[in-house]
């Protein structure tokens, strides 16, 4: 019986050993940020910004785990830092892979895509003998059937568009003011096709005409395309 008794009385006179075990240890503010970001990396499967959140969350649950592992015992968290860390970096891998897939596929058969800013816009005209015209690289593309992603210039019409203007970038759609001749062609629908107003980008495929003046309301855009193929762009480049 004193044996049992000692026994006991043992195990209470080192309460240090049992505190040491259960004691509560602090977690970095990181490995909370970086799981937070490894949850919400899941939109990298959908846009440039959530592969930019995914890599910010790996490199945030990066730091946190080697203050972790520095801390000596000090700070706990690894669990949390470490499942951080497998989120951003699966949605990383396949976000990347999603979105690979999908721009190599999103190019109607028949088409080919081009840039509007590089093959287009920056092309803008050449002048010879006092008479300015198209750039000879974007008359080459003159009746060709192109794939190219760009901004619905707002004219208060929403809803199916026979005709819209697009322009290089929404910063000439929204905040711009009146666009370039050179940034932004008229698109006209062809058949029954229609087209509804989205703020956001998107994709037009159809027949290029690279010298067809013509006015459209108060602008006068150089450039022209035969819509076929009108979408909300599926990847942002």
């Amino acid at each position: 019986m004193s044996q049992v008794l000692d026994g006991s009385n043992q195990s209470l006179e080192n309460p240090a050993d049992f505190q040491d075990e259960f004691s509560y240890k602090p977690v970095p503010p990181t490995a909370v940020v970086g799981l937070g970001l490894g949850l919400f990396s899941f939109i990298a499967l959908f846009g440039i910004i959530g592969l930019g959140i995914a890599v910010t969350g790996i490199a945030v649950s990066l730091i946190s785990l080697w203050n972790i592992k520095r801390s000596s015992g000090e700070l706990g968290g690894r669990m949390v830092a470490s499942s951080g860390l497998v989120l951003s970096g699966f949605f990383l891998v396949s976000g990347i892979g999603y979105q690979s897939f999908v721009y190599a596929n999103e190019v109607p058969e028949g088409y080919h895509r081009l840039n509007f800013s590089s093959d287009i816009s920056a092309k803008g005209f050449v002048t010879k003998d006092g008479v300015q015209s198209v750039n000879p690289d974007v008359l080459k593309l003159d009746k060709q059937n192109i794939f190219l992603k760009g901004y619905m210039y707002p004219t208060g019409n929403t809803k199916d568009l026979k005709s819209f203007i697009l322009v290089k970038d929404n910063g000439q759609c929204c905040f711009g003011g009146q666009p370039d001749v050179k940034d932004m062609i008229l698109v006209e629908m062809q058949g029954d096709k229609r087209a509804d107003f989205y703020a956001g980008l998107v994709s037009v495929a159809g027949e290029f005409l690279a010298e067809a003046p013509t006015t459209a309301g108060d602008l006068r855009p150089v450039y022209q395309m035969k819509g076929t193929h009108f979408e909300q762009a599926r990847t942002s480049y």
